[in-house]
């Protein structure tokens, strides 16, 4: 891992030294009340399939994220619509348009992050730079399609069934209906005027609310930092998040935090290290401890949502 020889680990250690934990695990509860802001976004978008209670949606939603963190490929967003096929009936052909446009409503806030630019002083290198404007161009890509498969349904269609050409046929004519369901619930945001303001304000004090928690983390090491670059820091961090990432984000997280964090916006990346050493244990003792106890309360197995045998994916 890069990060490692980045680090003099007798600085980094003596940074722990001099934090309270008792203030860190206070604040803390801003980062899972995002979570909660996030849920209750993806039940927003659910309503007029199914009508959760909120919570029931952040049990879910932790469900998914826990799933995140322990499989390295976004398993979490299909397991979302697995645990609405396995509790309530629902298609997951249904259901998975709604974690998608839920998936791509966190790639808004880059249009923050472009807002801030001019206002924090940053030194963007070549790494930053292709890294924004890749996560610019993904969601100009994706808002492309929902706007596609909203307005032009059968062109969507089309689209989508190009890709049966290289499944094998006994599995075609599944796919090609749930690629039907799939562009069809696409449009499920389609004139919900006030749902997609509520839905792009609860994206922005998400953002704003792990902010605050991040910024508490810096503070609680030392740095001598504003909010408002915090801000920006960790708003171009979370999202990087809608990329695959290794299990528990391991190594990868602390890369992005030095990178950002240290080389950006100028704090000491040993101090940086010991934030996000600290913040990625606390965080994902709250991911792991909050997803399990989901799971129980949904009364779902962590192996009925990786399991594909036996799902009705239509």
């Amino acid at each position: 891992m890069v990060w490692l020889h980045l680090i003099d680990w007798q600085e980094f250690l003596q940074y722990f030294q001099k934090f309270d934990l008792t203030v860190m695990l206070f604040f803390s509860i801003f980062y899972v009340f995002a979570y909660f802001l996030r849920a209750l976004r993806w039940k927003i978008i659910l309503n007029p399939i199914y009508k959760m209670n909120i919570g029931e949606s952040f049990a879910i939603f932790m469900s998914g994220l826990l799933v995140n963190y322990i499989i390295p490929i976004r398993a979490g967003e299909v397991a979302k619509s697995v645990i609405l096929k396995t509790r309530n009936h629902l298609k997951i052909s249904q259901t998975l348009p709604t974690v998608f446009i839920d998936k791509i409503t966190d790639l808004f806030p880059i249009l923050l992050i472009m807002l801030l630019i001019p206002l924090v002083s940053i030194k963007l290198n070549f790494t930053l730079y292709f890294i924004i404007l890749l996560l610019f161009i993904i969601l100009l890509f994706f808002v492309w399609f929902l706007y596609f498969a909203i307005n032009h349904q059968k062109k969507a269609f089309k689209f989508l069934h190009l890709f049966l050409k290289i499944i094998p046929f006994k599995y075609r004519a599944k796919l090609e209906v749930f690629f039907a369901n799939f562009v069809d619930g696409m449009g499920i945001l389609n004139r919900r005027w006030k749902a997609i303001t509520l839905i792009y304000l609860l994206t922005f004090w998400a953002v704003i609310s792990e902010a605050l928690y991040i910024f508490m983390v810096f503070k609680a090491f030392g740095a001598e930092i504003s909010y408002l670059k915090i801000l920006f820091g960790y708003t171009l961090m979370n999202l990087t998040y809608i990329l695959p990432t290794p299990p528990a984000q391991i190594g990868s997280n602390q890369f992005m935090w030095v990178l950002i964090f240290g080389f950006a916006l100028g704090i000491n990346e040993n101090l940086t290290a010991a934030a996000v050493t600290f913040s990625h244990l606390l965080t994902s003792i709250w991911i792991f401890g909050i997803g399990a106890i989901s799971l129980l309360a949904l009364k779902i197995k962590f192996t009925e949502i990786v399991s594909i045998k036996n799902k009705n994916i239509i």
